[in-house]
């Protein structure tokens, strides 16, 4: 019964509506490789982000008004301290910077601290660990694991609210058209939001929460 219904001719309806099947199999299959095709490169683009993006995440002891506050008189000499010397104009250049000033970024936050009135240990690490999405001004930066300079205040485990930017590029201001790439910037830029959204959920799908120390004082 099967052979015969195999093998005996179609009529012209049949063969149109199997035209007809056969074009949208093949309209489908194209289509899920673009799509295919697209995630990935927007996947490469968000790594890419990750990986041409240095962080500066600031940990205060608690979330007191006095520690809050202090936590950003510490950005601010930070950042201060950062801008006028570090020289690097490459991700690489800022990360090796950063490794060999870790005790001076220390000392600055110690001194910062010490002005007012507040003796608590601070620790600076180079990190790598996973950020949130997070907006600067007119960038914003998707979910995933990036490289940070740490800066913890205190002894508290659990920390209070944190506080963190962009080292680089930008130097905590806006890291739009900082990148080397044009699709790092289209991502970045914000004017893209089925990218940001693609990268971003794949990021926070897939990346590994444990942080992992590089280098510490």
């Amino acid at each position: 019964m099967f052979h015969a219904f195999f093998t005996r001719p179609m009529t012209g309806r049949q063969m149109a509506a199997a035209g007809l099947l056969l074009s949208l199999c093949l309209l489908l299959c194209g289509a899920a490789s673009a799509l295919w095709g697209w995630q990935e490169a927007q996947r490469e683009a968000g790594a890419a982000v990750c990986a041409d993006t240095l962080r500066l995440h600031i940990r205060a002891d608690s979330d007191s008004l006095a520690d809050q506050s202090a936590k950003l008189a510490v950005r601010d000499a930070v950042l201060a301290y950062t801008d006028a010397a570090c020289p690097a104009h490459d991700k690489a250049g800022a990360l090796q910077w950063a490794a060999a000033h870790l005790p001076q970024l220390q000392l600055r936050a110690a001194q910062t601290l010490g002005a007012l009135g507040v003796h608590v240990p601070v620790r600076v690490r180079l990190v790598e660990m996973y950020f949130h999405a997070a907006s600067y001004g007119s960038s914003a930066l998707p979910a995933g694991r990036y490289d940070a300079v740490r800066i913890e205040l205190g002894a508290n485990p659990r920390h209070g609210k944190n506080w963190w930017c962009v080292l680089y590029p930008g130097l905590c201001r806006s890291a739009c058209g900082g990148y080397a790439l044009p699709e790092e910037n289209d991502l970045v830029c914000g004017e893209y939001i089925l990218r940001f959204r693609a990268v971003d959920l794949w990021n926070r799908w897939t990346a590994r929460r444990e942080d992992t120390i590089y280098l510490g004082i």
